[in-house]
């Protein structure tokens, strides 16, 4: 039985909107079906300085596979399409901040109700609730689903950091 995940993409490359687009067309075919998109949002880069905003859709996926596996391919697709880990994390370091610059980010914001927390993954995507770059596309696809832990929607926690 398949298992519905909400994914987020982001990317503040020169070609972001291309780059998310091809994202999108990867992951329907290697990790799950597309069932649901968001328009692409922009936002201004979040814990770090950047020449460029980031352009961010979140997209609901049918999935056979466990949420581990999600994570393989998604890291697979983040490299394909340029992604270098090492290399952001140099920048991290000569820079002394948290975030770099990355031609795609891919992470997975919601499993089904199932919720994980290891050194491997995550989700419910921990910062969701005060992130609004990461709520406005979430919302968009989901808008009432209920945080596994928080209890509370997408939406409302949209709400709730515009008030």
């Amino acid at each position: 039985m398949a298992t519905e995940v909400t994914l987020l993409l982001g990317s503040n490359d020169i070609e972001a909107a291309t780059i998310v687009e091809r994202a999108t067309g990867i992951i329907d075919i290697a990790v799950g079906d597309v069932i649901r998109r968001s328009q692409d949002y922009t936002s201004e880069p979040y814990g770090f300085s950047a020449e460029r905003g980031f352009v961010n859709r979140a997209v609901v996926i049918a999935t056979e596979c466990d949420a581990y596996e999600v994570l393989r391919r998604i890291n697979l697709i983040e490299a394909l399409l340029g992604r270098d880990r090492e290399e952001e994390a140099r920048i991290k370091r000569e820079r002394e901040e948290d975030y770099a610059s990355r031609p795609i980010d891919i992470d997975i914001i919601f499993y089904g109700t199932e919720t994980f927390d290891d050194e491997r993954l995550t989700i419910p995507y921990h910062f969701l609730a005060e992130r609004g770059y990461a709520l406005s596309p979430v919302a968009e696809v989901v808008p009432d689903f209920k945080h596994p832990a928080l209890a509370l929607t997408p939406r409302a926690m949209l709400e709730n950091i515009k008030a």
